[in-house]
């Protein structure tokens, strides 16, 4: 999945810097989300290859932005990451 378009869903600004310099080191394009609502909007603007997802958001949890993603599209593989 090299040049693939990851969409990194979490709040942590320090945690998404630490995995957006990792993953762009091995040529991974890594678009970011702060928010479980913003995270939806880039799903359907940037259409990513995999979605790095975050349980613990603000507004909306990780688990409502995984279940609404699920209802429009299934194929897009999602990680879930979180210190819960």
């Amino acid at each position: 999945m090299e040049n693939a378009k990851l969409l990194l869903i979490d709040d942590d600004v320090d945690f998404r810097t630490s995995i957006r310099t990792l993953l762009q080191s091995h040529n991974y394009k890594v678009v970011e989300a702060a928010s479980g609502k913003q995270g939806l909007e880039m799903v359907k603007t940037e259409k990513p290859d995999l979605i790095v997802l975050d349980i613990m958001l603000p507004g909306i949890d990780g688990l409502s932005v995984l279940r609404r993603i699920r209802l429009k599209d299934d194929r897009i593989p999602i990680l879930i990451l979180s210190a819960q």
